[in-house]
């Protein structure tokens, strides 16, 4: 598969730690085969889990509605209803935890239509048959640094909205399945059930960037010869400490 091959040289390029991870939405249900359903094997999961199973594991994951373990993402996700409403059940629990010291400011969470998707699959980009929608990369900083040159070789700026809430589940994930290429920093959830490593941020983009992506890794920069990792300059004399000069004013340089 095209992405497959795409995937692998962003990987190569970036140097990743572990490969990118495709995401696509279905309105039907849909049964890939050889795929991971966390349902068969008598539990469920959270979205950033199943994002880090993709990309840890190496499998397709598929989450249907009864698979979804993470109250925030089933109201997000539009796979459960709530008796006071989705905006009341996401207050409740976000205020509930702490993570807003009110509602009064509105609850900025994204959220996909109720009722819309059936099936949602995430896999390892490298391997996954299913043509992915949007993309989910996790790097460094430097890493990231590199993807935002790649993405504004092109022009223009990459914008986040950044609360360290939901960052791969909806955070990332949803602008980049709106057309739009974004950053995110992770934060608990990522942490706690995704084992997302302390020093990855997250670089989401629309499948339709990738060729963009690709083109920008390969030639953003040529000019000054900048590449990831990006070369140190060391053409310099380097200066020691001032005993170490003191001495060698003494010594005899050999062939002199």
């Amino acid at each position: 598969m095209e992405w497959n091959e795409k995937a692998k040289e962003i990987s190569e390029s970036l140097k990743l730690r572990t490969p990118p991870v495709g995401v696509r939405f279905f309105e039907e249900d849909y049964k890939p085969e050889k795929a991971f359903t966390p349902s068969k094997y008598g539990i469920k999961m959270a979205v950033c889990q199943a994002i880090a199973f993709a990309r840890y594991i190496g499998k397709t994951v598929v989450l249907k509605p009864e698979d979804f373990a993470c109250p925030p993402s089933m109201l997000i996700y539009g796979v459960a209803e709530y008796e006071k409403g989705v905006e009341q059940g996401l207050k409740e629990i976000i205020v509930g935890a702490s993570w807003i010291k009110n509602a009064e400011g509105g609850i900025t969470v994204k959220k996909l239509p109720q009722g819309k998707y059936r099936t949602f699959v995430f896999g390892d980009m490298t391997k996954m048959a299913e043509d992915p929608e949007a993309v989910l990369i996790f790097a460094t900083p430097a890493q990231v640094g590199r993807l935002i040159q790649a993405t504004t070789y092109h022009g223009g700026v990459v914008k986040a909205q950044l609360a360290a809430k939901t960052a791969s589940c909806a955070e990332a994930l949803f602008p980049a399945l709106s057309g739009e290429v974004t950053v995110s920093v992770p934060g608990a959830g990522d942490r706690v059930f995704a084992s997302i490593d302390e020093s990855e941020m997250i670089f989401a983009m629309p499948y339709e960037w990738v060729d963009k992506i690709v083109e920008g890794l390969r030639d953003a920069g040529k000019g000054t010869n900048v590449r990831y990792p990006p070369p140190p300059f060391l053409f310099f004399t380097p200066i020691f400490p001032k005993n170490y000069r003191e001495i060698a004013k003494k010594f005899r340089i050999l062939g002199q």
